[in-house]
């Protein structure tokens, strides 16, 4: 009984001393994935190569860019577009760095191959795992204007390599985002 006086006190000397038991923000998470596909040259040069510069403010929904207080990343895919029978070899990079390896059948990439499933092709490199978590938190922290670059090189085993092949990396991320009520 005392317990319920005492917190009926609290309650009343709050409201009328213009307190606020309601915060005024609170987070959403939000998704902004970045990627980069890279054409192989039909041919017989079995190499490729490309990158792709990133805005990471150009990623985040237009509502919430000017609210991200947090970033990660929760995965990262690679897969492959085109009829092709050889392997591929390659490996992933953020910002010149190696973030991850991907090797196996070109069939094997007809799905993407995921570091979250586990998928025995692809293999996580840590330097580059690193350089993303550095520049996402740069990105949330300090400078919203950061820009990163994702690329990726290899090769095929099998020439003459056809037309319209591709291999694509995927890079999903999320930020918690601040929304004032």
């Amino acid at each position: 009984m005392k317990a319920k006086i005492v917190l009926s006190a609290l309650l009343v000397y709050l409201v009328t001393t213009g307190s606020s038991c309601i915060k005024d923000t609170f987070l959403v998470t939000v998704n902004f994935p970045f990627s980069g596909c890279y054409s192989i040259n039909p041919g017989n040069d079995p190499d490729f190569g490309g990158f792709t510069v990133v805005n990471l403010r150009e990623q985040v929904p237009a509502s919430f860019r000017d609210d991200i207080r947090a970033a990660r990343y929760y995965d990262i895919r690679v897969w492959t577009t085109g009829s092709y029978s050889g392997d591929v070899t390659g490996t992933a990079f953020i910002n010149g760095v190696p973030m991850l390896t991907y090797s196996g059948a070109w069939s094997d990439f007809s799905t993407p191959q995921s570091l979250l499933g586990s998928s025995p092709y692809v293999t996580p490199q840590t330097p580059g795992l690193l350089e993303l978590a550095r520049v996402l938190l740069e990105f949330a922290t300090a400078n919203p204007e950061v820009t990163l670059t994702l690329s990726s090189s290899g090769a095929v085993s099998e020439v003459p390599v056809p037309d319209g092949l591709e291999v694509c990396v995927e890079v999903l991320t999320q930020g918690d985002a601040e929304v004032k009520q």
